[in-house]
Order: structure tokens, then sequence, then C-alpha cells
């Protein structure tokens, strides 16, 4: 979904309505009895998170009477911010952002001589959990402790910002606008957060990790081959099995002797050269190749080729001419 509204044009109940389809945990109390002033704001929604820009020139506060497990990131264009974290204040200006777990937060409180602004952006627990275990084994976004403030005017700091601009800018431009690549954008967003700040699990990027069990190699495997017609991620397989990435990669070398996408290929192949060599197929090699998975065709032939010594084609015309006899 994508919104963009202003005073001019919109009611500010709209703006609220449109504010709670992104998070309906949370609510927004005017600081002042007034009526009309102006605000703008800017909603969009993919898959694994949202974003919103908004701004108002009189202060408001933001209160969340329904918990939810959230990650959350706020970036003040201007004015202030102040946030309920664990029983104490955290206060941040243009110069950082707020990244918050919504259940730990009671209020967010935005203010500014002569008006606010803020973009803030909001991960789904599951697109959370999926990038933690990719890093970190076993860890739960509840257990993070994250640094609620994050300092940006440093190299890491300056990212987020320019990262949350670019997603803006791609929510807002039609003709650019892409689910996939802005899922994409906020997962990079979401691993910068939790690779470049400080948390309680910070030390474990610096240790190596252990591989992977024989037994979570058989459930990555189980896991690839179910799901095998699908997209997969590296981040997805781990996810699945609860390992992080660097410990499945290792596993596989030392299980499998491969990667585990060049396990996976071999898994697709397998799967495209007994459809093909079946006499009671239907399908093109075009179509055949997309349902496993392999979307350049010159590549696929390729890795074919190598794998069984004759192309795809020819695959096909002897299962036909079996058929035929």
């Amino acid at each position: 979904m994508f919104a963009d509204l202003n005073s001019r044009d919109a009611s500010f109940e709209r703006f609220l309505s449109t504010f709670n389809l992104l998070a309906p945990h949370a609510r927004i109390e005017l600081d002042s009895g007034q009526s009309a002033f102006r605000w703008k704001g800017a909603f969009a929604s993919t898959k694994g998170f949202s974003w919103w820009e908004a701004g108002s020139e009189i202060d408001w506060t933001c209160r969340f009477p329904q918990q939810k497990e959230r990650l959350g990131l706020v970036i003040p264009s201007a004015g202030t911010v102040q946030a309920g974290i664990r029983d104490r204040n955290v206060a941040i200006d243009r110069e950082c952002a707020l990244a918050l777990s919504v259940p730990e937060v009671s209020s967010i409180s935005y203010a500014g001589q002569g008006g606010h602004g803020h973009v803030t952006l909001e991960f789904d627990l599951a697109l959370v959990q999926k990038t933690l275990a990719a890093s970190f084994e076993g860890v739960a976004l509840r257990d993070v402790e994250l640094c609620p403030r994050l300092d940006l005017t440093g190299p890491t700091g300056r990212m987020p910002r320019m990262l949350s601009e670019a997603a803006g800018s791609g929510m807002r431009n039609a003709s650019v606008r892409s689910d996939k690549s802005m899922a994409l954008l906020g997962e990079a967003i979401l691993r910068l957060v939790l690779l470049g700040f400080a948390h309680g699990f910070s030390n474990r990027l610096h240790h190596p990790p252990a591989d992977a069990t024989p037994k979570q190699i058989r459930e990555a495997i189980d896991f690839m081959h179910a799901e095998m017609h699908q997209p997969l991620t590296l981040s997805e397989v781990a996810g699945a099995v609860g390992v992080s990435v660097r410990s499945l990669q290792y596993g596989f070398r030392r299980y499998r002797g491969a990667t585990p996408l060049a396990f996976l290929r071999e898994m697709r192949l397998e799967a495209v050269q007994a459809e093909l060599s079946s006499p009671v197929n239907a399908l093109s090699i075009k179509d055949v190749a997309l349902k496993w998975g392999f979307t350049h065709m010159g590549h696929f032939a390729a890795r074919y080729r190598a794998a069984y010594g004759e192309a795809p084609s020819e695959t096909a015309r002897l299962a036909r001419a079996e058929a035929a006899r």
C-alpha cells in the first residue's frame, strides 16, 4: 500500500486511520487543543516492514495500549523525539535515531519549535528473527537489548538515514516501486542496525560460529526439498533450522562438501531432469526450468549440460520418442 496525505487535501482523521492500518498497536494524541494545523504524512508497507514519514506544526505523543513485538527505527528530520523505554526516558535529535522494541515502549513524543518531522520504519517479527538467525543462533528479539540511541554522525550511522531515504524514494515513485526491491532494502536496513550498533550479543560477531550439526543439515535439506520451487535465500534456510547463515555454510561444506546454494542448485537440476525425462511431461523446457527456480535460461542450459552431458532439449526429445513408442 502507499498513501501520501497532507492537511490541504485530507482530514487529520484520515491521517489517523491510515496510520492505524500500519500501526494498529499505537495511538496518536495531540498535545494541543488546536483543531486546525498543518501536517503531512506518507505511508507505505511491503513484505516484512512498514515505512512512514510524518510531520506537524504542533506536538503530539504516540502511546502503545496494545503491546506487539516488533522492532522500530525512528529517524528525526526536524525537532526532537523522546521515548519512555524500560522505565526511563530517551531523548534524541536529528543526529541520532531511536531503535526500539515496541513492547518495551510506553510512549513516544514528537516536538519542535516550528514543527517536527521524522521517518519511522517498523519491521515484522518474522523478518527480525530471520535476520537475527543469520548471525546470532538461538537469539530472540526480546533478548537483544539493542541500545535505543543510535549515533548517525559516524560512517556507520550515516547509512540508516541514506537507506531510509532510498526506501522513501522507492515507495513514492510509482514507476520504480517494487515490493521485492523495497523488502530487500528494508532487510538491509535491519541488518545494518543489528550488525553495526551495540547490543547484548554484539560480542558474538567476533567469534567463529560452530558448524551446524548433521541433524540440522538434514533438516535444512528437507526444508530446501519442500520449498525448492520458491526463491529461497540462505537466511530463510538458516532460520528454518535455527542456525546462523555462517554455521549453515560451514556445516554444508563439512558434511556435504558443497555450499548450501550449490547443493540446492543440484537438487533443482535433478528435479528438472526427472521431469524432462518423463514421457508424460507436457510442459516446455522453459516452463520446467522456471518451475524449479531457474530464471536465466542460458545459465540453466550450461549447468544442465555440465551435469548430464546433454542439452535439456535432448533429454526432452528422448522422452518424447519413448512416449511415441
